[in-house]
Formats: structure tokens, C-alpha cells, sequence
């Protein structure tokens, strides 16, 4: 889960996601080279033979080109292939958020466009949201600490309450929000269930769910690139 790419997820320009935009100037004006994309095994995980994967790409893509990152990528670089595209691992701090160093994401700081697709191992404790949200704000806020980065915001893959403290955020300080919970809810075909035995694997997207995924991001960012 090591890699540099911060996409810190905002799934929706047909579902209304870019309905909300913080400070959209066209390409020529502030051209978009560095994208850093930043989320959890959905975006990377290293191989885990106890759990039965052996990739080291987005849980469960059959290969890494197929997962939403990749494809994202490829995406970016039809328009522009100079663009650097970054991502890594967010894993711990939705796991630890109340005691996670955040210089430990140094080298992802000050992108022109910033992903974020984080909730999913986040444990809902309605005691503790107000303490999550804050971190999660200042998550932000150090990644992206000048206006100038376009920051996006996508939910999680599984339905969860924190998906809406998320999307509540998003809309307060107008930043595009990308919604994903409807494809894992409404089509069982966008997860990898009957792939893997594992059932924690098998929850993770397919190869149609991380392609609907990465389209679902592209409509909304694909407006920055052209």
C-alpha cells in the first residue's frame, strides 16, 4: 500500500458531482500536471497470502490495469501524458485517524488535483464522528494547503454512515463529491463475490466495479484535462 497517488474521492458528475466546484479555472489558466490519489486496498494492497491475494494493486482486479487507479491514469494521460499521477495508502489513518502523524504523507502535499476515496475502514462510532471529521479536516488541509489544488472528494465503496458525514463535508466547503455506495448496493456484479474465498477480498470491487468506478471519477474531473 505504498505508492503515490492522491485521489481522495469524489465519485459523481452524473450522479451530480460536479454540480459543486471550489474554484474551477480552465486547463490553460492553471493546467493540472500532478494528481495524487489517495485511499485504502481499494486503491492498493500488497500481496496476503493468509487472505488469499497475491496482487499488489487495487483489491480484487484481476490485474493492475484493470484497477480504478490504472484506469484513471490511462484516462489522464489520452489528454495530457505528462501528467504525474501519484497515490498511496490511507489505510491507517481511517483505522488510527485520532493518533496518525500526517507528515507521514509529506511527499503527497501540494498537488494540482487531489483524489480522496476514503470511509470503508472507518469504525462508525457516533461518539467519536465529531473527533473523525475534525481529523479528517485537517487531512485535508495539509495535503492541500493552497487554494489552488482542485480537491475531490469520493465516497466509499460499501454503504456506511460515515459516507454521509463525507458527503456533508464536501457539500459545506463546495467541493465535487463522487458517490460509490449505489454500485455495491444496487449490482452485486461490481464486487468480486464468487472470485474469492475470502469474503473480505470478495467485497472489493471486480473488474466492473473498478471500471465504473474510475468512469464515474473521470466525468468528473475529465473537464480540468481537455
Amino acid at each position: 500500500m505504498k505508492k503515490i497517488v492522491i485521489i481522495f474521492a469524489l465519485l459523481s458528475c452524473t450522479i451530480n458531482c460536479c454540480a459543486q466546484d471550489n474554484d474551477i479555472k480552465s486547463k490553460n489558466n492553471n493546467p493540472i500536471k500532478s494528481v495524487v490519489i489517495l485511499g485504502n486496498s481499494i486503491v492498493i494492497h500488497g500481496p496476503k497470502a493468509d487472505i488469499g491475494w497475491s496482487g499488489n494493486w487495487g483489491m480484487a482486479a484481476s490485474v493492475a490495469d484493470s484497477d480504478f487507479v490504472h484506469r484513471l491514469m490511462a484516462d489522464i494521460h489520452k489528454v495530457d501524458s505528462s501528467t504525474k499521477v501519484s497515490f498511496g495508502s490511507l489505510s491507517t489513518f481511517e483505522r488510527e485517524y485520532e493518533s496518525y502523524d500526517l507528515s507521514q504523507l509529506a511527499q503527497f502535499r501540494n498537488a494540482d488535483m487531489l483524489i480522496i476515496k476514503i470511509s470503508e475502514n472507518v469504525v462508525y462510532d457516533k461518539s467519536k464522528m465529531n473527533s473523525f471529521m475534525e481529523r479528517y479536516n485537517k487531512l485535508m488541509k495539509y495535503l492541500a494547503p493552497k487554494a489552488r489544488t482542485r480537491k475531490i472528494i469520493v465516497e466509499g465503496f460499501w454503504p456506511t454512515p460515515v459516507n454521509d458525514l463525507i458527503k456533508a463535508y464536501a457539500q459545506k466547503n463546495k467541493i465535487p463529491f463522487v458517490p460509490l455506495a449505489d454500485l455495491y448496493s444496487n449490482d452485486p456484479s461490481n464486487s468480486a463475490v464468487g472470485l474469492f474465498e475470502n469474503p473480505g477480498v470478495a467485497r472489493h470491487p471486480s473488474d466492473k466495479g473498478m471500471r465504473n468506478i474510475a468512469d464515474r471519477i473521470w466525468k468528473c474531473i475529465n473537464k480540468y484535462f481537455h
